[in-house]
């Protein structure tokens, strides 16, 4: 008797102080803020936090050569040419997993021995 009050009990206070599914949080605009603001963070921290694959530094003739040759020849990846001073710099790729980087260092070597991996900052 007492094990059937119990599991009686038991039954009435979990539904007495179980959720509602109420999807009002969702549907509001303060939380639709929130998630835009998290996905612009997001964003913005994958623009910063990758490896990628340097191939060349150096003048400004020599780097848009091998800009050009390397779109080509690594044309599923993202390649780019950028200006630090004083110097013109060719990377390819943006990997979030350094591990992915260096299998593409192993295949880039082959074309370009002193190419190597780093991990911009702010680009």
């Amino acid at each position: 008797m007492h094990k059937i009050m119990y599991t009686i009990l038991l039954l009435i206070s979990t539904l007495a102080f179980c959720q509602e599914n109420d999807d009002e949080i969702s549907k509001s605009e303060v939380f639709e803020n929130l998630m835009n603001l998290h996905k612009i963070a997001s964003k913005e921290k994958h623009n910063i936090d990758y490896y990628s694959i340097q191939v060349y530094n150096g003048n400004y003739k020599d780097a848009d050569s091998l800009f050009q040759y390397s779109k080509k020849l690594f044309s599923t990846d993202s390649i780019f040419l950028f200006y630090e001073t004083p110097n013109y710099k060719v990377q390819v790729g943006k990997f979030w997993d350094k591990l992915k980087a260096q299998k593409k260092l192993r295949q880039i070597q082959k074309n370009f021995k002193s190419a190597f991996i780093l991990k911009p900052k702010g680009i």
